[in-house]
């Protein structure tokens, strides 16, 4: 018989964890960016991306609810002590993670905001987006061609230009905000709004925007400098230009 959510809340709780804050995305918005921006004030956890690709085609086939568990509470090591545990999530993560957190029993009839209210303490989202959606899409196929998602991780392979591979990243990005519209209304849910244009313009403000809208107090004097370097370069220039040239015509 499948466990009583109260037990997995309780080993959250045993962990040291006082509060959750979920980082809800799509890819290449600077959820990495703001995400290690928070961590390295001490005051947080990293947000991790728990539930991404790899977790999902290597550890969800034959998870059990107690092996779910035993993860999920093994990522709380990444709240560092601070009491504050992170979580990315791109929308097409929701799925297998809401799932997941399903397999237990006192979850009945509960929609999904009350289901991560039941287990996780004090769950606070953020949603942060990209004004320039075109931007974001070529960054997202660059990304994809060349294997590099975040600075200090190698290439491994050469950047390629192709208008109808970026103009499916258009499109999936109009879905997965959309989707996470829809999720947080239908939830009753507010998050928190943050962009990456904000974020690159004032990253020491954000972050404190953040770590306000989670109820962490922040040091007088505290420094916030980001440590993650920006990915847009003049390859990203350059193919911005030329799919407008191809899909506007003049």
């Amino acid at each position: 018989m499948p466990a009583h959510v109260s037990s997995l809340r309780a080993r959250l709780a045993g962990a040291g964890i006082e509060r959750t804050f979920f980082l809800c995305s799509t890819p290449r918005t600077g959820s990495t960016m703001l995400g290690n921006l928070l961590a390295e004030t001490g005051l947080v956890g990293r947000a991790g991306e728990y539930f991404g690709e790899p977790f999902r085609q290597r550890v969800v086939p034959g998870l059990s609810r107690r092996g779910f568990d035993d993860y999920l509470v093994g990522c709380t090591e990444h709240a560092r002590g601070t009491g504050t545990f992170g979580v990315k999530l791109h929308w097409d993560q929701v799925e297998v993670f809401l799932h997941l957190l399903r397999l237990r029993r006192g979850l009945r009839g509960l929609g999904d905001g009350a289901v991560v209210e039941a287990i996780f303490p004090a769950p606070g989202f953020v949603w942060i987006t990209r004004e320039d959606t075109l931007a974001q899409a070529v960054s997202w196929w660059k990304a994809m061609t060349t294997g590099k998602w975040t600075d200090g991780r190698p290439v491994t392979g050469e950047p390629r230009f192709d208008a109808d591979g970026i103009a499916g990243r258009v499109r999936r990005i109009g879905e997965h905000t959309g989707a996470w519209r829809d999720w947080f209304a239908a939830n009753g849910i507010e998050p928190l709004l943050v962009t990456y244009e904000q974020l690159a313009a004032d990253p020491a403000c954000e972050a404190r925007r953040v770590l306000a809208f989670i109820e962490v107090d922040v040091p007088a004097g505290l420094v916030i400098a980001p440590v993650t370097e920006r990915q847009g370069d003049a390859i990203n220039e350059d193919w911005i230009s030329r799919y407008r040239a191809l899909t506007n015509p003049s």
